[in-house]
């Protein structure tokens, strides 16, 4: 590859992020799951779901890391969970590496099963 396409693909992927490895998603472990969110600008990221009756207050991510993570650790249960990432104290992500289902008011809500 020729210099002057190195520094424009690099120039590309910092713009668009498109070269960004691909997250984890939540990982479930012996005791819960760990959940991380892509937010290197943020100020602040909450999560919020149907396992904390979607308190923005409750649940804090610690961070940003030098990749711009931020994650926590929830004791979860087995059960289905419903869940966003609350930016910022005001918008509402969807978790971009678990499936979606509709929230019923036009919006999706990420889905996670922890099994027993």
């Amino acid at each position: 590859m020729k210099p002057r396409l190195v520094i424009i693909s690099l120039l590309l992927c910092s713009a668009l992020a498109a070269c960004e490895a691909k997250l984890p998603g939540p990982v479930m472990t012996g005791k819960g799951v760990v959940f991380s969110f892509y937010a290197p600008q943020a100020t602040s990221v909450a999560i919020a779901g149907s396992f904390n009756a979607w308190d923005i207050r409750k649940d804090r991510l610690s961070g940003p890391d030098k990749k711009g993570l931020w994650e926590i650790f929830l004791p979860l249960p087995a059960g289905r969970y419903e869940y966003l990432f609350v930016v910022n104290d005001k918008d509402w992500e969807p978790d971009p590496e678990t499936p979606q289902v509709d929230d019923g008011f036009g919006r999706k809500n990420s889905m996670l099963f922890v099994g027993e």
